[in-house]
């Protein structure tokens, strides 16, 4: 009987010890699978903010490294309306996969990826530029924040990375009202993050060459260094919304629209060129040193637009690239014409105007036709990708070479009465007509129907109610 017991409490024993060793067995393989697929996401997510640390510890990840024209990233170069057109339709889930993909290859420095990198060009009006904080992605350098000229819809963010040194001087150099140019042949403009902020787009750009620079009428030169490694938990944008808001309000309030008097003078734009061992003739380089009371200066004066041209190639005789003056920005993103100085007769047409293609009437290309009486509607709901055409009885209030200021003709009561208060309900067309077009004189009175429409690139309303039209001249005369 006793032998029985025996015999029975040994087989409980071995079954026990089978069962504790299967558990262990299978808590060490979920481990290692664990394990396994921690790996693959650390490896595989740098974006993560806690990958990132991680890889930064086990030393498995390189700085931003500097590119060559000749090796760069093969990619797209998209101008303001391209990237809008190919970003304003996603879906939340899509935007952030492909603002994760962005910011990993920017993070793997482009490597072992076959996608074409997104590089931004085009012309971009700063409205506001602030020295880069601890607390930002990048810490050390300037980040402007600007809007596309030929675009409203499309806003950037462009991080300069520079050492500390170079700082001040940068911050001198790029203010609000400077004009930056970013070509396809001498900038490497990678984009890095998209968001999509009361119906525009804000892009995060960061350049992939380094260079030096200097203004060629002044002194002083500023170099960009790659970032030696990011503050990931910071995250982008760099401009958040609330900050992002206050920019457009703080530019709006520079450059409140008014009756504009013609200069007695105007200064020829500074040029930002690049410069190598051996600086090009005409250009006085200086050490660059801390400017006290930059901030204030401008503040209390607006300088001249200074056109930036990012030329990341030397080149014997820096080029010069003459922009139009762009348009400031209301406080909800409304671009903002100044009144045009009134004049009896409009100037010769200039040859150097920008040029569209312009058609016979009724052959323009298919789109909607819109009354006046829609054009609030339109711009509460903004225009977006639609082609619009705009018809109706119009009086030239206002004209210059390539451009005249319309109202609504019943709104007037005359033809000659055409001092119309802010907000009083009359919208005011802004129409642009391209090179070798003579613009209606001030005073006169046009009818626009559907053979001979303006085409509507933007509708805006002010802070103080009034609706602003954006139009161009697409069609010849009969």
């Amino acid at each position: 009987m006793d032998e029985d017991l025996l015999a029975g409490d040994s087989g409980r024993d071995e079954r026990d010890n089978l069962f504790g060793w299967t558990v262990f067995i299978l808590l060490l393989i979920g481990f290692a699978l664990a394990c396994w697929l921690g790996t693959f996401y650390v490896f595989g997510h740098p974006e993560n903010p806690r990958s990132y640390r991680i890889l930064q510890k086990l030393k498995k990840i390189e700085a931003p490294k500097r590119f060559e024209v000749t090796a760069a990233p093969p990619g797209e170069f998209l101008g303001a309306k391209k990237l809008y057109e190919k970003y304003i339709t996603a879906t939340r889930t899509q935007l952030q996969n492909e603002n994760d993909e962005l910011l990993r290859i920017y993070i793997n420095n482009y490597q072992e990826t076959k996608r074409l990198v997104p590089y931004a060009v085009g012309r971009y009006l700063v409205l506001e530029a602030r020295r880069l904080r601890e607390n930002d992605v990048v810490t050390s350098g300037v980040v402007a924040f600007a809007q596309a000229v030929d675009y409203p819809s499309v806003l950037i963010e462009y991080i300069y990375p520079a050492p500390a040194e170079s700082v001040p001087l940068l911050e001198k150099m790029i203010y609000p009202g400077v004009t930056l140019e970013l070509k396809h042949t001498v900038d490497l403009s990678a984009i890095v993050h998209i968001q999509r902020t009361e119906g525009r787009l804000q892009f995060t750009v960061l350049p992939l060459l380094y260079g030096t620079y200097a203004l060629k009428q002044g002194q002083g030169t500023f170099t960009l260094e790659p970032p030696p490694d990011l503050n990931m938990p910071a995250g982008v944008p760099v401009v958040k919304t609330a900050e992002f808001q206050e920019d457009l309000r703080a530019y709006a309030a520079r450059s409140a629209p008014g009756i504009a008097s013609a200069p007695s003078a105007t200064p020829a734009p500074e040029e930002l060129v690049r410069v190598d061992s051996n600086p090009p003739p005409g250009i006085n380089v200086a050490v660059a040193a801390p400017v006290t009371g930059a901030k204030g200066a401008r503040a209390t004066a607006t300088p001249p637009p200074v056109e930036v041209a990012m030329n990341t190639a030397p080149a014997p005789t820096p080029e010069v690239v003459a922009t139009p003056i762009p348009l400031p920005t209301a406080a909800n993103g409304v671009p903002l014409q100044p009144f045009l100085v009134s004049k009896n007769a409009p100037a010769p047409p200039n040859p150097d105007a920008a040029t569209w293609r312009t058609y016979s009437p009724g052959q323009m290309p298919r789109g909607r036709l819109v009354g006046t009486d829609e054009l609030s509607s339109l711009a509460d709901r903004m225009v977006g990708g639609e082609r619009l055409y705009l018809r109706g009885q119009f009086v030239v209030t206002a004209s210059e070479e390539n451009r005249a200021v319309l109202r609504l003709r019943g709104s007037l009561g005359s033809a000659l009465s055409h001092i119309v208060k802010p907000g009083s309900g009359s919208p005011r067309i802004i129409v642009d007509f391209p090179g070798g077009f003579v613009p209606p004189p001030e005073g006169s009175n046009l009818s626009r129907d559907e053979s001979r429409p303006f085409q509507i690139i933007d509708v805006r309303r002010g802070s103080d109610g009034e609706i602003n039209v954006y139009a161009r001249e697409v069609t010849q005369a009969p």
